[in-house]
C-alpha cells in the first residue's frame, strides 16, 4: 500500500496540477507523493511541493480521503488544502517526469484526467459550497501506460 499526500492550490477558481502525458493522453495530477517510511504525511507534502515544484507550502485541513487501485497496488490519497504558497511552481526535470505546471478552472475538471480522479468532490466543495463527505471510497481511476 502506497500513502500518497496531495495538496490542492487553488487561485482564482483554478487548481494547480502537473501535467504528465502517458500513452499519448494526458493526466493532470494534484502534487503530492508517496509517503516515505520516516515521514509524516505533512513532511511528505512538504518534501514532495518542494523537490518537484520548487516551492514552499502551508498546509490546512485534511479535505478529502480516497483509494485507488492501480496496477495492483493500493494508493491511499490524503488530499490536503494548501493555505499558502511560496516562490513561482515550475517543474523541477530531475524531479519529477511531468512535463508542465497547468492552472486546470475548477469548472471544467474531468475525473478521467485528473489523478486523484477527485474532480466533483472538489467542485462540489469549492465552487457550490456545499458540504462534502471526506472519505470519497474506492475512486474508478483510469490509467495511461
Amino acid at each position: 500500500m502506497i500513502i500518497r499526500p496531495c495538496g490542492l492550490w487553488i487561485v482564482e477558481n483554478r487548481l494547480l496540477t502537473m501535467r504528465y502525458n502517458y500513452g499519448g493522453r494526458d493526466r493532470f495530477n494534484l502534487p503530492g507523493g508517496g509517503q516515505e517510511g520516516h515521514e509524516q504525511v505533512v513532511e511528505t507534502l512538504h518534501r514532495e511541493f518542494h523537490e518537484e515544484i520548487g516551492v514552499r507550502i502551508d498546509v490546512g485541513d485534511l479535505l478529502f480521503t480516497a483509494e485507488t487501485l492501480v496496477r495492483n497496488r493500493l494508493v491511499v490519497h490524503l488530499a490536503f488544502q494548501v493555505t499558502k504558497l511560496y516562490g513561482t511552481p515550475q517543474c523541477h526535470a530531475s524531479m519529477t517526469s511531468a512535463l508542465e505546471i497547468v492552472w486546470l478552472p475548477i469548472a471544467n475538471l474531468e475525473p478521467e484526467t485528473l489523478y486523484p480522479a477527485i474532480g466533483p468532490a472538489i467542485q462540489t466543495l469549492f465552487l457550490h459550497g456545499r458540504s462534502h463527505p471526506v472519505h470519497l471510497g474506492r475512486l474508478d481511476q483510469p490509467w495511461y501506460e
